[in-house]
């Protein structure tokens, strides 16, 4: 009789819904996260 010790074959290796989630809005983020660093520091210039 042959017994598996392996158990990836058990258990779910597939990235959650969250995860999934987050990789496709991470950029969108990033970008708009940016675009308001940039306006920010373009304001504290213009005071000056």
């Amino acid at each position: 009789m042959k017994y598996y010790d392996n158990l990836d074959d058990y258990t779910d290796a597939r990235p959650s819904k969250l995860m999934e989630f987050t990789k496709q809005i991470m950029p969108a983020v990033i970008f708009i996260g940016s675009v308001a660093l940039m306006f920010m520091v373009v304001g504290a210039l213009e005071v000056l």
